[in-house]
C-alpha cells in the first residue's frame, strides 16, 4: 500500500500564516449560513424538567447549534437560564443544590418577620383564613403564591435582566403561557424573563397565577406542553424535542382528590402533546423521551437522577443529533457570536420605581427605606432581597418581586413589583385547639378572628379574637403605629375571659372553679430591632365562681387594676415544633393600689426557649422563672407545674406557687419532612423535665385567712412523644411520667 508523503513543516507553517484569523470567522460564518437553522423545544413536566440539562450538557459536548430555544413550565425555567448565559454544569448546581421545600413556602424565614406578626403566631392551632374586600370573602388563588420562587428566578436570569426584547438574547427565547382568562396560548417575547417564566410555569390551584399587564397567566402546559409549532413560527428549520412525557396515573392513585386533580391536569397535558409530536418531520426533526422511571413532577430532590436520566437519552441519540454538528473552529464562533458579550460594569440605580398597590389603603412610604439604599448607586442585589424579604415579611403582599429596565447609557431604573394579597386587607380566620388527659383535664375551643390590616395610612391594625369552648374569651385590640416603621406604637385593648382553675390537694382534685376576668387598657410600645417593649395601665376585674367539688377559694369579685408590661424577643425558626433559634418573654404585672386594686402585688415571669439541630437531630432547651413581689397573689394568678412538657407526668397545674424555677431538655428526630406548604415533619422525641415551686397558698383577701395546699418542692419528670408540624398546626400524641411513676396520657393539638 502506498502511503502518501507528509507536508514539510515550513510548508503547514506558512499555509497558517496565510489563513488568518478573519478569514477562520469568515469561514465559520460560511458555515454558519450553510446549515438549517435548529430550534430545541424544552417541555413541562415540574421536577421531571431537569432532564432538559442533561439533554443540553450532550448538545454542547456534541457542538449542536442552537438557533431558537422555546419551552413550557420547567422547560422554560432550564432554557431560560441557558440563554441566560448560565451553562449546563451551572445549572445543575443550581437546580440540585436549591432549596426546594423553601422555595415552595412563601414566607420568608419566621425570625425576620415583624415581631408583631410573630406574637400573634406564637400560639399555634388548626387554622383557616379567609379575605374579606369590598364586602365579600374571598379565598387565595393559589396553595402557593410564589414569592421564594419568584426571587429565585429573578437571580437566575440576573445575567440579562436588562434585556426584555427575547429576540436580543443570546438565543432567541419564547416561554409559553396559558391565558387563564380567554383559555388560549400565551407567548411571552418580551418583558422581564424571570416574570416571563414565573407565568410558564404556575400550575392552577397549586401557584398563584401569574398576575401582568392586566392579565392572569397559569401553566403553558394546560396548551402547548411542548410548543413545537411557537419553535416553527421563529423561523426553525430543524427541531429537537425534549418530551418529558408523564403519562397517566394508575387506578390505585386516583381515590383522593389530589390524584383526581393530578389525572385532570396529565390529560389536558397530554393530548396537546400528542397533538404537537404529530407535528414532527422524521426526516429532520429529534425526538428526545428521557426515561424518568418513577421520578414524578415534585420529586426534586432526585433533580439529579433526572438529569443523568436526560444525558443519557441524548447520547443514545448523539449518531442521529451528529449531522448537525459543527467543527471544533465554526462552533467556537457560534458560541462566541452569542455568548461573547463584555459583561457590563456595574450601573447606577438612577431611579426607584414601585408598581402595583392598585388596593389604595397601603402607603408608598413602606418603600423608603428600599429606595433609599438603592438610589444613586450600583445595585446591592443582597441588601435588595433582604429588604423584600422584610416587607413579604408584614403579611400583606401576594407577591414583592422586582427588575430593571435601561433608563439611560448609564443608569437602570429599578422598578419593585408590588402585588397586595388578593383577599385582604380583611381577613377573617377560624381555628380549633384541643387538649385532653387521663387526668380529668380536658380543653377545647373553636376560634374566630377578624384582622383588619391598614386601617389607616400608619399601617393601624384592628384585632379581635372570640374563642368558644370550655375556656372561653373576647378580645381586641387597636394597634397603631406612630410611624411607618413601627418604632413606636399605641395599643388599646380589651379582653374578656373566662378560664377553668383546679385546686389539687394532695395530689387530688378537690374543686374547679370559674376565674372570669375582664381588663381595659392601653399599652405604649416600641420596636428596637427585633425587641417589642410595652408597657401600660389597665383596668380589671376578677371573679371567682365555684364549678364543682368543695368549696376552698373564696368567691366574688376583686379588683386587680393597675400596670403591665412586656419585653419579647422572638427568633425561633417555628412556634409550634423550633428547630433552631431562641425565644425570651419577660412580662410583669403590678396591680396597685392606687389604682383601685384590692391586692397589691408584682407579678414577674421569664419565659425563655432555645432550640438547635444538627441533621435530623433537634434539641431544645427551656427554661421558666417566676416571682411574686409584696402580697401573697391571687390563687389563679399564682405560678403552675403540671402538663406536657411543663413537668410532664403531673396533671394540668397540678402545682402551684408565688415562685417557680424550671427547666426542660427536649430532644426530637424529624422521621419524615413533609412539602410546604403542608407542613414541616413529623418527630418522635423525649424530654427531661425538672421544677421547684414554693409553698402553694390560699389567702382569703378580706380575712388574710391562709390555707396551705403544697409545700415549698422540687419536681421531675418526663415525656416520651409523637409529634406534627404541619398546616393544621402542631399536635402531640405523648406519655408523661413523673420521677415518682405516675403517668399522664396527652393528646394536643396546637402548642404545649
Amino acid at each position: 500500500m502506498t502511503r502518501l508523503a507528509r507536508p514539510p513543516a515550513l510548508f503547514m507553517l506558512a499555509l497558517w500564516l496565510l489563513w488568518s484569523p478573519d478569514q477562520m470567522v469568515q469561514a465559520a460564518g460560511q458555515a454558519e449560513s450553510s446549515r438549517p437553522r435548529i430550534g430545541l423545544v424544552l417541555s413541562g413536566g415540574g421536577a421531571r424538567g431537569a432532564a432538559h440539562i442533561g439533554v443540553l450538557k450532550v448538545l454542547e459536548e456534541l457542538r449542536i447549534p442552537i438557533d431558537v430555544l422555546v419551552g413550557t413550565s420547567m422547560g422554560s425555567l432550564v432554557g431560560g437560564g441557558y440563554v441566560a448565559g448560565l451553562s449546563p454544569s451551572t445549572l445543575a448546581e443550581r437546580v440540585t443544590s436549591a432549596d426546594w421545600d423553601a422555595l415552595f413556602d412563601d414566607d420568608p424565614p419566621r425570625r425576620d418577620w415583624p415581631v408583631r406578626r410573630q406574637d400573634k403566631s406564637f400560639e399555634p392551632t388548626w387554622d383557616f383564613t379567609v379575605g374579606i374586600r369590598d364586602g365579600r370573602l374571598k379565598l387565595p388563588k393559589g396553595i402557593i403564591a410564589g414569592q421564594q420562587v419568584q426571587l429565585f428566578l429573578s437571580d437566575l436570569t440576573q445575567g440579562v435582566e436588562r434585556i426584555h426584547d427575547f429576540d436580543a438574547l443570546p438565543i432567541p427565547f419564547r416561554a409559553v403561557a396559558t391565558d387563564l382568562e380567554s383559555g388560549g396560548m400565551a407567548v411571552f417575547d418580551r418583558g422581564p424573563l424571570a416574570v416571563a417564566l414565573r407565568a410558564s410555569m404556575s400550575v392552577p390551584t397549586v401557584f398563584s397565577p401569574m398576575e401582568w399587564d392586566d392579565h392572569l397567566y397559569v401553566d403553558g402546559g394546560l396548551v402547548r406542553n411542548l410548543p413545537i409549532d411557537v419553535a416553527r413560527g421563529l423561523g426553525a428549520e430543524v427541531i429537537i424535542a425534549v418530551n418529558l412525557g408523564s403519562g397517566y396515573l394508575p387506578r390505585d392513585q386516583l381515590d383522593d382528590l389530589f390524584g383526581v386533580f393530578n389525572q385532570m391536569i396529565a390529560i389536558l397535558t397530554e393530548q396537546n402533546v400528542q397533538t404537537s409530536l404529530r407535528e414532527l418531520e422524521p426526516e429532520r426533526d429529534l425526538l428526545i423521551v428521557p426515561e424518568l422511571g418513577d421520578i414524578n413532577s415534585t420529586d426534586f430532590k432526585r433533580a439529579a437522577e433526572a438529569i443523568a436520566a436526560g444525558e443519557t437519552a441524548a447520547r443514545q441519540a448523539a449518531s442521529r443529533l451528529a449531522r448537525y454538528s459543527l467543527d471544533e473552529t465554526a462552533y467556537a464562533a457560534w458560541r462566541e457570536g452569542r455568548f461573547g458579550r463584555p459583561v457590563q460594569p456595574p450601573r447606577q440605580v438612577g431611579e426607584v420605581r414601585i408598581d402595583g398597590l392598585t388596593g389604595g389603603w397601603m402607603s408608598t412610604g413602606l418603600f423608603s427605606g428600599l429606595t433609599e439604599a438603592q438610589l444613586e448607586r450600583p445595585l446591592e442585589r443582597d441588601a435588595l432581597v433582604g429588604d423584600i424579604q422584610r416587607l413579604y415579611g408584614r403579611g400583606d403582599f401576594e407577591r414583592l418581586s422586582y427588575h430593571l429596565e435601561s433608563l439611560d447609557p448609564d443608569s437602570d431604573r429599578l422598578v419593585v413589583d408590588a402585588l397586595e394579597k388578593n383577599q385582604g386587607p380583611g381577613y377573617l380566620r377560624f381555628g380549633l385547639s384541643l387538649s385532653q388527659d387521663n387526668r380529668g383535664d380536658n380543653r377545647f375551643g373553636l376560634r374566630g378572628t377578624y384582622e383588619r390590616d391598614w386601617v389607616n395610612r400608619l399601617g393601624a391594625e384592628w384585632w379581635t379574637e372570640l374563642t368558644i369552648g370550655n375556656a372561653p374569651g373576647l378580645s381586641t385590640e387597636l394597634y397603631q403605629p406612630l410611624t411607618l416603621d413601627r418604632h413606636a406604637f399605641i395599643a388599646p385593648h380589651l379582653s374578656l375571659d373566662l378560664t377553668p382553675v383546679s385546686i389539687f390537694f394532695e395530689d387530688q382534685r378537690v374543686a374547679r372553679y370559674d376565674v372570669s376576668r375582664g381588663r381595659l387598657g392601653v399599652d405604649l410600645g416600641a420596636t428596637l430591632g427585633g425587641t417589642e417593649v410595652r408597657l401600660g395601665p389597665y383596668l380589671g376585674l376578677s371573679r371567682v365562681t365555684l364549678d364543682t367539688g368543695t368549696p376552698e377559694l373564696p368567691e366574688g369579685g376583686l379588683r386587680d387594676s393597675g400596670i403591665r408590661g412586656r419585653i419579647l424577643h422572638d427568633r425561633l425558626d417555628s412556634p409550634g415544633a423550633p428547630s433552631s433559634g431562641t425565644r425570651i418573654a419577660l412580662t410583669v404585672l403590678n396591680p396597685l393600689h392606687a389604682l383601685g386594686a384590692d391586692l397589691q402585688y408584682s407579678r414577674i415571669a421569664l419565659d425563655a426557649e432555645a432550640a438547635l439541630s444538627r441533621g435530623a437531630n433537634i434539641f431544645q432547651l427551656k427554661l421558666k422563672g417566676g416571682a411574686g413581689l409584696g402580697d401573697l397573689m391571687p390563687y389563679f394568678d399564682q405560678f403552675t407545674l403540671g402538663g406536657f412538657l411543663n413537668l410532664s407526668g403531673y396533671a394540668n397545674e397540678q402545682i402551684r406557687g408565688n415562685d417557680k424555677l424550671f427547666g426542660a431538655l427536649i430532644y426530637s428526630r424529624r422521621i419524615a419532612s413533609l412539602t410546604p406548604p403542608l407542613g414541616r415533619g413529623l418527630y418522635l422525641g423525649a424530654s427531661l423535665e425538672g421544677g421547684w415551686l414554693s409553698d402553694g397558698i390560699i389567702q382569703d383577701p378580706v380575712s388574710g385567712e391562709r390555707v396551705t395546699l403544697s409545700t415549698s418542692s422540687f419536681h421531675s419528670g418526663g415525656s416520651l412523644f409523637f409529634g406534627s408540624d404541619t398546616w393544621i398546626g402542631p399536635a402531640y400524641l405523648a406519655l408523661g411520667l413523673t420521677g415518682t411513676g405516675e403517668s399522664t396520657f396527652y393528646l394536643m393539638i396546637g402548642k404545649p
